[in-house]
């Protein structure tokens, strides 16, 4: 297989706390994602690249959407007092 050429990088944290770089490569054949420490390495054909992450993106997109609805959800369900929790009947200057 062919050399590949380096197409982007970013840095992740990890639920630890730490951090490490994912590189994004690419040859003639498809790409390769790797971390900076080289002990995960995967390599996609060019299509399973397009549809592999086309799907990550809306997987996460979609989990992340929903973690925040049911976080709004539970603090709404959780409030003890509603809008005016200074128990004053009406808004404005005091």
């Amino acid at each position: 297989m062919s050399n590949y050429n380096e197409v982007g990088r970013w840095k992740v944290g990890t639920p630890d706390g730490n951090s490490e770089e994912m590189i994004l490569e690419k040859n003639k054949e498809g790409y390769r994602l790797r971390n900076d420490f080289g002990n995960v390495v995967i390599e996609f054909d060019k299509m399973s690249a397009k549809e592999f992450f086309k799907k990550l993106n809306n997987t996460v997109n979609d989990t992340l959407e929903q973690d925040l609805f049911d976080w709004f959800s539970n603090d709404a369900d959780t409030d003890d007092c509603d809008l005016d929790c200074d128990d004053k009947d009406s808004w404005g200057a005091d």
